[in-house]
């Protein structure tokens, strides 16, 4: 007997690490994925000004997301890596664009492009984690 609640304690709390590190992985993909977009709008509107009053907007309904991931975020008990992982999002999504500026393919076409997807509705399947 004790050897099978030994297992049953065992097994829940390897499923409980198991989905606590699916979450974070989540959580993180929904970090990269609402950052994309947050830092091309943000960069759409200092490099194609013709642009930026839609990118304001398309922009503004990213925040309610970003409001729910760090709720999220904070109330579950998630190690220091993820966390900071969870962080670290922004700026490898940073690093990304800035080379893409640097090596001149950040167009206006772009930006449009990345203000029609956040206005037509983001993946509800990415965001559901968040939900």
């Amino acid at each position: 007997m004790k050897k099978l609640a030994s297992v049953l304690i065992a097994t829940v709390l390897a499923f409980g690490v198991n989905a606590n590190q699916n979450q974070s992985y989540k959580l993180i993909t929904v970090s990269t994925y609402l950052n994309f977009y947050l830092l091309n709008l943000n960069a759409c509107e200092d490099y194609h000004p013709s642009t930026r009053q839609a990118a304001y907007k398309a922009e503004a309904t990213l925040y309610p997301y970003f409001e729910s991931l760090d709720k999220k975020v904070s109330a579950l008990k998630i190690d220091q890596d993820d966390k900071d992982a969870i962080a670290k999002t922004v700026s490898a999504r940073r690093d990304k664009l800035n080379t893409q500026i640097a090596e001149g393919e950040f167009t206006i076409e772009h930006c449009n492009a990345v203000v029609r997807i956040v206005n037509e509705g983001l993946d509800p399947t990415i965001l559901a984690s968040i939900k």
